[in-house]
Parts: structure tokens; sequence; C-alpha cells
């Protein structure tokens, strides 16, 4: 049986199985062909792949603006690489290969290669998820933990999508082990990221909002 046979590989086929997540069990190999082959965003957790629900319009506005903020943050420093969604995260200790909507390298990126020519990174220093209702349990209740046992992970931004707040959990550097946690929710707010600014208006230009309730 071939990828194609075992797995939806166009975005049609993912879409007929309706908005929500969906799971199948498959090896590292069969993920490092999926991601080759298919036209959606695939996780990989434990022996299951995990097609990604589609994104919203504002999750996708929220992304480029952070990624627009992100280069301006760290325009001419070198040592910090930005990289969007299609570049995986490994997590040797997990068996779990991560999408992050964006995450941000310091110093020289160090790969894990689980297919020939298909490599994720080992060493992030910064991970930025999107939350949305389809995601939101995996994103705080199994990628945080997680994500917080790399040693290379200095901050963890998670940003909503549908209303101006986002939490930055950050490495405590007088104990590394421990972690602390700020919340923004004012446009005028700004936060830092190795001592440069990066604003809430900036992420959340043109964004639409829900309506309070």
């Amino acid at each position: 049986m071939t990828i194609t046979d075992k797995y939806p590989i166009t975005l049609k086929e993912r879409l007929e199985l309706g908005p929500e997540e969906q799971v199948f069990e498959g090896s590292l190999e069969e993920f490092a062909a999926l991601v080759e082959a298919c036209e959606y965003p695939v996780e990989y957790e434990q022996g299951k792949i995990i097609a990604m629900s589609i994104a919203s319009d504002n999750h996708e506005r929220v992304v480029a603006n952070l990624l627009g903020a992100l280069f301006i943050a760290f325009k001419g420093y070198k040592e910090f690489i930005r990289y969007g969604s299609n570049r995986h995260i490994y997590l040797p200790e997990f068996q779990c290969a991560y999408s992050p909507d964006a995450s941000v390298v310091k110093g020289e990126p160090e790969a894990f290669e689980y297919a020939a020519g298909k490599t994720a990174n080992l060493n992030p220093w910064l991970l930025v998820e999107v939350l949305s209702e389809s995601t939101r349990d995996k994103d705080l209740g199994r990628k945080l933990p997680r994500y917080k046992k790399m040693e290379s992970v200095q901050h963890i931004l998670y940003i909503e999508q549908d209303v101006a707040l986002l939490t930055l959990h950050y490495r405590i550097e007088e104990d590394p082990t421990r972690w602390a946690s700020v919340d923004y929710n004012r446009l005028e707010q700004s936060f830092e990221l190795a001592g440069k600014a990066v604003a809430l208006a900036d992420i959340y230009e043109n964004i639409e909002f829900a309506p309070a309730k």
C-alpha cells in the first residue's frame, strides 16, 4: 500500500474529512513521505500522524503579522534565525514532530533527519502557537509541557486570534528548571524578546476581533 492509498493527499481530500484535526496510525517514515506529498500541514506524535485543521483567515493574518514583527525585531541580528510553520520541530524525548506557527533558533540550527533530505530543528529558542478552538487543548495540554522540556527553548508564545490576548512563557534565568508567564491584553502594550520590543498592535494589525460577549 502506497502513501497515497493510506492517507489523504490533496487539500480537497483533507477537507472532505471535516474541519477538525484527523488522526491516523503511522510511522515516522510514513510521516516523512506524507510531508513530501500532501497539500496540507501534518504533525507526528508517537506513532500517530495528525492532519492539521484548516487555519482561519484571522489565524493566517496573525501569523503573517507576527513573522513581520519578528523580522523587524531581529533585523541585523544574524544569530536569530526565523522560521514559519513549514519547518518542523522534532522532540526526541517524546518522538514528536510539531509545526509551530513560528519559531526562532538562536545560533546554529541543529537538525534531526527523519528521512533522506527531510529534517526538523532540534534547538528552537522561541516557539509560537496561534490558538484556535480546534487546537487549543493540544497546544496547551500536550505541546506546552513538552516544549518546556526542550533545553534550548527560552520563550513560548501563545496568541489568541479573535481577541487581543497573548501569553508569553519564559524560562527563569536564575533557575532554568522553572518557568513563569505574563499576559498582554492591550494593543498599546509590547513585550520583549532578547531585549527587543514586539508590539501587540503590530501582531493584531487588520485583525477583526470577535464581538464581546
